[in-house]
């Protein structure tokens, strides 16, 4: 079983670790919503997921959406192949390209 997680790296620096899927986006949700709260920059590092499917990038635009209700701003690093190609098979790609 993988360990799913955000974790704060910085100031303004956090990483997601193992799986962005339909098991494990509730609690990568509520625990980042702790975490992100008070930040009104953010770089959110993906390159250590293992498995992204639907839910990772439902999860991804919903942060992105906080982040604009509170007008902070998010950028994504190391988004998985696997999540670009949701996006473009959903025509959401250039909602990502926004944010890297």
């Amino acid at each position: 079983m993988t360990i799913t997680k955000v974790e704060r790296d910085g100031a303004f620096r956090f990483h997601v670790q193992g799986e962005m899927t339909f098991s494990s986006v509730k609690d990568l949700l509520l625990h980042s919503n702790k975490l992100f709260s008070a930040v009104e920059e953010l770089e959110v590092d993906l390159s250590q997921v293992d498995h992204a499917d639907s839910a990772g990038l439902a999860l991804v635009l919903e942060w992105m959406a906080q982040a604009a209700e509170r007008n902070a701003r998010i950028v994504f690093t190391g988004v998985p192949e696997s999540m670009v190609s949701i996006a473009r098979l959903c025509q959401v790609e250039s909602l990502l390209e926004e944010c890297t």
